[in-house]
Formats: C-alpha cells, structure tokens, sequence
C-alpha cells in the first residue's frame, strides 16, 4: 500500500504543482534587462571546460563582502583537486552502481510499468545505502569547495547521459546557489533540442530554474509589499521568454510554462497573469491538448463563479486528439474536483462552493465520460475509481466517503469493485479501514486470484488491489544504527563568492 501512497502524493504534490516553493507575496521587480543578460546565450561559452573559470555576470549584484578576494593560484587549485579526486572517484562509481540497479527496478521505456516487488525488495536497501552515501560524499566534497564539487558532478551526469535516472539523483543533490558560469553552461544543454530526450531536458529545466527565492502567493495570506527580483529570476524570465519561440518539445514547452506560471504566482511580480495567458495560447498549438487545457485548468479555479465552464468543455469536446490524452483530461477534471473539494486535499475545502450551474455542467461531463472499467488496463481502473469518486464529491460532498466505500462493496463486476478500491485512496482514511478490515471482500479477491487462465494484466490489478486492502505487517524493530567516524575532509577554503 505504501507504493500507492506515494504514488497518491507525487499525484496531489503534481496537482498544486510544486506548492512546496512558496510564501506570500511582497514590491516590484526591476524592469527587465533581457539584451543584457540573454543576448550572449547564443555564443559559444569557452568556459565549458574550465569549472573555476570566471563569467560574465547575469547581472549588476550588491559586492556584498567580496571585494578583495583573490582568485585562486594554480597551486591552490591543484591542491583542492587532490583532495576532491578521492571522494568524486566515489561518487562516480556510485552513480554508475544506482544507475544499474535502477534500470533493473525499472524500465526506461515504460516509465509507468510497476517494479518487479521481488527484485524491489531485493535491491532497494542497497539503492537506499548507496543515496546515503552519496549525500555524504558530495557534502564532504562542497566542504573543499563548491564550485569545483559541482561542476565535476554537472560532468559526471553528462557523461552518464541526461536520460540516466542516476542523472536526475546527482543533480538532486547538486547545491540550488549555482555559480553564474555553470548556471550557463546548464542552459546551453537545456536549449540544446535533439540532444537529449524532451523528458530528460524537462527534469533538467524544474531541477536548474526554480531558484530557491521564488515564491507561491499565498492566497490565505494577506499580500504584503512585494519583493525586488533578483538578477537570477530575471534571467530566468528572459531566457523563457526567448526560448518559448524557439522550443517544440512538447514535454519540455510544459516544463517552461510551469515555470512561467510558478513566476505568474510569485512574489516578485516579474510575469502577471496576463503574460502567462497570452504566453499559454502562443503555444497551444506546440503542445499535447491534455497538458494544454491543464494550464487551461489551473487558470480556471472551478470554485470561481465567473469561469465559463460550459465554453471550457465546448472547447475540449471540439478538440481533436488521441483518446488517452482525452481519458488524460477527464482525469485531470477528476483530480481538480478533488484538490477544490475534499476535506482529504485540505482543510479549507470545507469553505469551498463549486456553484450548482458548474457542478451540474461537470456532473454531466463526468458521467457521460465514465467507460467501462477492465482488469486488462491497470491504468484505466484506477482512473476509473478516480473518476467516481469525483462524480461522489460532487453529488453528495460530506458524505461522499460513505457512499464511495458501500458502491465498492455492493459492487457485483469484479473490474468495477477493482478500480472502485484502486480509487479509494483519494477517501479517507476511515474508508481505507474499514476497506482493510473487510474479510469477506480480502477473501472474494483472493479466490479470484486463484483462478487459471488470469492474464498477467488483469493478475497485477488484482493483486494491487489486494495489498490495498491488506494491513501491513509491522516491521521488526531495528537496534539503532551508528555510523561510523568520517574523516574530516578540510576546512571550505577558496569557496566562490556568497557560499
């Protein structure tokens, strides 16, 4: 069950899209200084290969208490490196060990196919102790000098290639307070289409183009005088707004203007609404309908009286596009209900009103959308839960758990009560009890998982099904793990400026 827990969370955590960067708002921005600081993105950075190499600066920065530092000698940084060399051998053999294991956990090709829950529970211990390991040496290594650390980690993941899921790990740990010469050099790999997958430069773009002063408004806060952007921010404005011309990739156009749109909501005002919108129907015709009308969605608030939901639904059902992506947007209408409803999603739903004429127009929806579930489609089934549970939140609101948990178990299609439980963790937590303590329903599915001739599909809902519904046995306590002495790997001397 933990895996549909988490899956549960990345879903919720993917639908208020990336909340966990924000605060309130605060003054206006600089006026934007986009000759200065992208015009030379389209020359060629000769300072690639040189990680302690100086940069042009994004733009004009308080000196702070940097003047009078002295740019390290030759020597310093040989001696820097001698000591780095040890702990980045490490840490490259490390990557290429989690790199291994994670293509055999899980396939690249089927990024939803689940894990094998054998080798799972083989190999991911080692993948845990191997993470730790790794956040261990990379601190050890910032601790000689950041900069140098992280451009010899940047390396390291181009060689192992963007697409490698070690490659999203390295740069997870990679420190947010980037240096101006590898910020740049990450852009030119970014902006660099054909090079690496759309899916990989999107991961790239959310790890490298959120910096950490971006802001959500807060719309439980009152506003407060908002804050001056910095130089970052507005080069991050500029380079999105120069590359949303140039790019095609659908999946790394809806990483930009999810970005552009975290920037519409922030703090330091440096995109209104306005900039998103017109910017979102420049690129429409660049982009899957599904990911279109989501921004569509997150623009619309259902809760809003003034939303024309009726010319919303006109314009999804007169758009031609391929049935996943339109069992795509269903879901997604689904989970908005959801995130605006529930008492599950938040505890200030409870104030929330989606007005009658909305809340008819998407029952209606719904309802003529709703397909037949099948143990053949795993993904299908769990939509399928999803989207009856939204049709229950909007039919009965405060009792929609009670009547979700007795349609499962007066359910008489097998397929149906399947996907009915796959749903079921959008309930509750009252509905996931009461559906764990249920012996006769435990029994009825594990009797049909008996039966011969089950198709591998069908066999693997079911048994998720199952493990939904099963209580978990406690873990066996484990005697307090110490970790053995590290040797102090130095004093962080010659660090750059504002480390």
């Amino acid at each position: 069950m933990n895996s549909y827990k988490l899956g549960f969370s990345l879903l919720v955590a993917i639908a208020i899209t990336l909340a966990y960067w924000y605060g309130k708002p605060d003054t206006p921005a600089t006026p934007s200084q986009s000759v200065a600081t992208v015009a030379h993105l389209d020359a060629p950075n000769t300072a690639t290969h040189l990680p302690f190499a100086a940069s042009t600066p994004l733009t004009a920065t308080p000196q702070k208490a940097t003047q009078g530092i002295a740019p390290p000698t030759p020597t310093a940084i040989t001696g820097l490196l001698a000591k780095l060399d040890p702990l980045l051998s490490e840490i490259h053999t490390i990557l290429l060990e989690i790199s291994s294991l994670q293509q055999l956990l899980y396939n690249p090709y089927d990024p939803y196919q689940q894990a094998d829950e054998a080798m799972r529970e083989a190999y991911q211990p080692r993948l845990d102790a191997l993470s730790e390991r790794l956040d261990t040496l990379f601190l050890q290594a910032k601790n000689i000098s950041i900069p140098l650390a992280q451009r010899a980690v940047w390396k390291q993941v181009l060689n192992l290639g963007l697409d490698d899921p070690a490659s999203s790990q390295a740069l997870s740990i990679m420190s947010n307070t980037l240096d101006d010469a590898l910020f740049k050099d990450m852009l030119s790999v970014l902006a660099a289409a054909g090079e690496h997958s759309g899916l990989a430069r999107a991961s790239l773009a959310f790890s490298i183009l959120l910096p950490p002063e971006t802001r959500y408004y807060d719309g439980n806060v009152n506003a407060a005088t908002v804050q001056r952007a910095t130089p970052r921010q507005q080069y991050i404005k500029d380079f999105l707004e120069m590359q949303f011309p140039r790019e095609t990739d659908p999946e790394v156009l809806r990483a930009y203007l999810e970005i552009y749109r975290t920037m519409s909501q922030d703090s330091h005002g440096l995109v209104s609404a306005e900039q998103f919108a017109q910017q979102l129907e420049n690129l429409r015709v660049h982009l899957n309908p599904d990911y279109y009308f989501n921004f569509r969605l997150q623009q619309q608030k259902l809760t809003d009286p003034n939303t024309d939901v009726a010319a919303l639904l006109r314009d999804i059902n007169s758009t031609a596009m391929p049935p996943e992506e339109r069992r795509s947007i269903i879901t997604l209408f689904s989970n908005s209900i959801f995130m605006e409803l529930s008492p599950n999603a938040a505890e200030a739903n409870v104030n929330k009103v989606i007005p009658e004429q909305h809340r008819q127009l998407l029952l209606q929806y719904l309802d003529n959308a709703l397909a037949q579930p099948t143990l053949q489609d795993r993904y299908a089934l769990s939509e399928y839960g999803t989207q009856r549970y939204a049709m229950e939140l909007l039919k009965y609101r405060e009792q929609a758990d009670a009547v979700y948990y007795q349609r499962i178990v007066d359910s008489k299609t097998l397929a149906e009560q399947v996907g009915l439980i796959l749903g079921a963790q959008m309930a509750g937590v009252p509905v996931m009890d009461k559906l764990q303590n249920n012996t006769a329903l435990r029994q009825r599915l594990t009797a049909q998982l008996q039966q011969p001739n089950l198709s591998a599909d069908a066999r693997s809902a079911l048994q998720d099904a199952l493990s939904m519904i099963t209580l978990e046995t406690p873990m066996p306590t484990e005697p307090d793990y110490v970790s053995e002495p590290v040797p102090d790997s130095g004093s962080p001397v010659l660090q750059s400026p504002g480390y």
